[in-house]
């Protein structure tokens, strides 16, 4: 955890150990050449941004905000009604292809 905070620093500590916690050493190609929060894209609810939603639908196959929220990441349990049909119309209208 200690590197991940040396090579990102403006990364919350809470949200590096929730990416190091799911995604181990792949954590650094989730992050990528971002170098703020503000390039981590929309924040959907607690700990869940844009970019960890592009990176399951490309990377692991999420296909829905369930599979997101449930399967993937567990997020579910702290996430609103509002907050997870705004992730699920995020995914029909930004992500699934037509």
């Amino acid at each position: 955890m200690d590197d991940l905070a040396v090579q990102f620093p403006w990364l919350p500590r809470d949200l590096a150990r929730h990416y190091l916690r799911l995604y181990g050493t792949r954590t650094r190609a989730l992050i990528g050449a971002r170098q703020s929060m503000d390039a981590m894209g929309r924040r959907f609810g607690p700990l869940l941004y844009e970019a960890e939603v592009r990176h399951l639908v490309a990377r692991e196959w999420a296909e829905s905000a369930e599979d997101i929220l449930w399967r993937r990441t567990k997020l579910g349990l702290h996430f609103t009604d509002a907050q997870t049909a705004r992730l699920a119309a995020y995914i029909t209208e930004r992500i699934t292809p037509a």
